[in-house]
């Protein structure tokens, strides 16, 4: 399976030559992973219940660190071709309201290292 690679900090298209490039394999896990977590809950007319409740329990004044874990390893681990989660990290910085998340994932095509800054000042 395939996928049309996306500039990791635009999110835009990626054009080579004048052409659409495809990702595949472990590139397009990660892709998938990076869409599903940036996703906002109810921004998708589709399917309203799809995406994380950013507004409702992460981009809050005080947020719960043991609530944030919850719904961002349910998140990973019920994403499609994720089969395990070996590393996690959330690091909260209230100072400057960024949240890092990194991990380490195994999917169905190898393993994901993923690391993403979210919010700040």
């Amino acid at each position: 399976m395939s996928d049309l690679l996306q500039d990791i900090n635009t999110g835009e298209l990626i054009l080579q030559n004048g052409d659409l490039v495809l990702c595949t394999g472990v590139d397009r896990a990660r892709q998938f992973l990076a869409q599903r977590l940036s996703a906002i809950l109810g921004e998708w007319f589709a399917d309203l219940d799809e995406g994380l409740p950013y507004f409702e329990s992460i981009l809050v004044k005080a947020p719960d660190p043991v609530v944030l874990e919850g719904i961002f390893k349910d998140r990973i681990i019920s994403t499609p071709g994720i089969i395990g989660l070996d590393e996690f990290d959330l690091q909260l910085d209230t100072a400057t309201r960024q949240l890092t998340l990194s991990f380490l994932a195994q999917s169905t095509d190898g393993p994901i290292d993923f690391s993403q800054v979210l919010g700040g000042s």
